[in-house]
């Protein structure tokens, strides 16, 4: 169980909005303050805000994780005294409760109308090719947990996974049988672990997130992972399509979405303007078909060669989108998910 949250040692502030954590560190990672902090601000309704200086970088644990909520931010301290969000330059202030845009955005005004510049410092980014998997594994004494993650590492930066740690820096050495022990340990409550790459210029620098979650039908798994490129070119749509097929093959996919997106050399996240993430697929499981043909989902607008994936009784899908760079395939990803999530019929008044 968490702290309670007037007692985590990484809490600054607190207010009835959110938990503010001040972190002063070159590369703010999920260290155990951190971690405990965001458990400990959930459990109590809040959420966290971050506060580091400009030259700060943050890894992908707390990218992906941290900054889920309503309130949540990554607020950047600047020489002048002002604040801006390290995701979108946008100005912040600080009303007495949370930090919020200091020009509050009216309906139609662009998002970028109050960047501080601090934000669009010129950066020379790498592409970052970012992953979302969930499995679902049957609830059998025999299961082991890890393997997805082995195939995805493997497949993306040349190795497996070299650990797995509750936080950051990464501290156990990779063995799926002592992460399944520990996870089985804290069951049914679920786990979250950050596990990291194999160090060495023949391997990409990665990073990643496991977590595991009791369902009413077994026990889902889902990983993330943000795998930093050479250069700005990211792995191309069909052997993206091709490592969810095995993925489809030999687990129960429950969804996967691929996007591309740029960052710094060694994987982490610099408070600067890169360009936007876009996405370059996503993987629906069979649940996707209870009540459509596979030929009916697979006709979406935009999408070419959309596809059944994994076992033939059982298939999942996968829609192909984009190349990871261009912003304008967010339609083509709406288009997707209207079909895998069509909108409900209007309630007709009563009469």
């Amino acid at each position: 169980m968490p702290n309670s949250l007037i007692f985590s040692p990484g809490v600054d502030l607190i207010t009835d909005k959110v938990a503010v954590v001040m972190q002063d560190r070159p590369v703010v990672g999920m260290s155990a303050w951190l971690s405990d902090a965001l458990a400990s601000a959930k459990q109590e309704g809040r959420d966290v805000q971050l506060v580091t200086p400009k030259t700060s970088r943050i890894t992908w644990p707390v990218r992906s994780m941290l900054l889920n909520g309503l309130y949540s931010k990554w607020v950047v301290t600047t020489d002048d005294g002002e604040y801006f969000d390290g995701l979108n330059g946008v100005r912040l202030k600080w009303n007495g409760e949370l930090f919020l845009a200091r020009t509050p955005q009216q309906p139609g005004q662009e998002q970028t109308s109050d960047l501080h510049p601090d934000f669009v410092v010129e950066e020379v980014p790498v592409g970052h090719l970012q992953m979302t998997v969930r499995v679902r594994h049957a609830p059998v004494a025999s299961l082991i947990v890890g393997g997805v993650a082995e195939r995805l590492f493997k497949a993306t930066t040349g190795g497996g996974p070299a650990g797995w740690a509750t936080s950051e820096p990464v501290t156990q050495p990779w063995s799926p049988e002592a992460l399944t022990d520990y996870c089985r340990g804290r069951a049914p409550q679920p786990t979250w672990l950050v596990l990291s790459g194999q160090p060495g210029p023949e391997f990409k620098p990665a990073v990643g997130t496991l977590e595991t979650r009791r369902t009413q039908s077994g026990l889902d798994e889902t990983v993330t992972l943000s795998v930093a490129q050479p250069g700005l070119e990211l792995p191309d749509v069909a052997f993206v399509g091709e490592l969810i097929d095995e993925i489809a093959d030999n687990y129960e996919l429950i969804s996967a979405f691929v996007m591309g997106a740029l960052g710094a050399p060694d994987g982490t996240y610099q408070p600067r303007f890169v360009g936007m993430a876009s996405p370059i697929g996503i993987g629906a499981g069979n649940e996707a078909l209870a009540t459509s043909s596979v030929t009916e989902m697979l006709n979406v607008e935009g999408v070419r060669g959309a596809m059944a994936i994994g076992p033939a009784h059982t298939p999942a899908l996968w829609y192909p989108i984009g190349n990871g760079h261009d912003p304008k395939d967010w339609q083509t990803y709406a288009n997707v998910m209207k079909k895998l999530i069509p909108a409900e019929p209007a309630q007709q008044p009563a009469q």
